[in-house]
């Protein structure tokens, strides 16, 4: 017979995650930190990274329970458009709020400053960009005929700047990260997409609902982890490191990653915001990129983050941090 010590513990299973990321981006900075922190170790889970081209490629690998990839954090439209086409998705976690831009010419700033020149104008984008959702839904609740606006839709975000650029197009719709990319060509920006709609919708954490019910405990820690790194972000202590670090991470310059990070209107945040994802659906069924509706509470669910920010918070009752998220979750979801 094998003795066994009174005060033996059984070794308990580290649950793998995998995470898609696509090389050079740095969207998903919080999901970097928290790995470069330790902070997954730390929590008991194992996160691993699996590069991918793009959304398509990775919700298709979610949806069709492909093993070498668990969790997609980037863009929200890609997400929908699968739930929308019937891939049984689970938004459970938010990336990013914000992150659009209104992009003109120098010459046509001071007139697209002002919304009632918007009617009739040709626009371009990306389908379904957010930046263009959004400002549609701005511009028709401040009684702009949106039906007017001609709208260009293009294969990249280039060919957007490109359109504006070359008069094809008066104004162009684009992720704040491309808009400052292009100021070399003669873009400006008209608008940042959030001093229109502050905190509106942008990038969600996705997963199947498979992954999501049978790895539900390691999806909490993972979410406790990126939690702890959501208040390292915002200690203004740890700005010259994290911009260090992630410049290293994603081959961009020091200053290309300041500028996304911690100048530009990207807000990072790790609440799902459920009403906000239902709103932005609603505003993109108006802006006639889908026929029918789909119940969209059975695709969001919130119960592992609000299972990790409360421990989270038990844990750290004197975090001021952790304390505000909790309103803020009461107030979005």
């Amino acid at each position: 017979p094998v003795n066994v010590s009174d005060n033996s513990q059984v070794e308990e299973k580290v649950e793998t995650l995998k995470f898609g990321v696509v090389p050079g981006t740095i969207r998903t900075a919080l999901v970097l930190l928290a790995d470069e922190l330790g902070f997954y170790e730390e929590e008991g889970v194992n996160v691993e990274f699996t590069e991918v081209a793009d959304a398509p490629s990775a919700l298709t690998a979610i949806s069709t329970g492909k093993s070498e990839i668990d969790i997609w954090g980037t863009g929200i439209v890609p997400n929908l458009n699968f739930i929308a086409n019937g891939s049984d998705l689970v938004i459970f976690e938010g990336t990013a709020a914000e992150g659009g831009a209104i992009i003109a010419t120098p010459e046509n700033v001071d007139i697209y400053k002002d919304f009632t020149n918007y009617e009739g104008i040709t626009i371009a984008t990306v389908r379904a960009d957010s930046a263009w959702v959004v400002s549609r839904n701005y511009l028709k609740e401040q009684g702009i005929d949106v039906d007017s606006i001609k709208v260009l839709e293009v294969d990249s975000q280039v060919n957007v700047a490109e359109a504006v650029k070359k008069g094809e197009a008066s104004l162009g719709f684009l992720p704040t990260e491309f808009a400052s990319k292009y100021h070399e060509i003669g873009i400006v920006v008209v608008y940042e997409v959030g001093e229109l709609d502050p905190l509106y919708v942008c990038c969600r954490q996705v997963t199947s609902r498979q992954v999501y019910e049978e790895k539900a405990d390691a999806l909490e820690k993972f979410t406790i982890a990126n939690l702890r790194a959501y208040d390292f972000y915002y200690k203004e202590e740890n700005r010259a490191g994290i911009v260090k670090y992630l410049a290293e991470y994603s081959g961009q310059t020091e200053e290309y990653v300041d500028n996304y990070l911690f100048v530009n209107r990207t807000v990072l945040t790790l609440d799902p915001n459920k009403n906000g994802v239902i709103e932005y659906y609603d505003a993109l069924v108006d802006s006639g990129y889908y026929d029918a509706e789909v119940d969209l509470t059975k695709h969001i669910d919130t119960t592992v983050y609000k299972n990790a920010l409360d421990a989270i918070a038990k844990r750290e009752p004197d975090n001021e941090t952790f304390k505000e998220l909790q309103e803020v979750y009461r107030n979005n979801n």
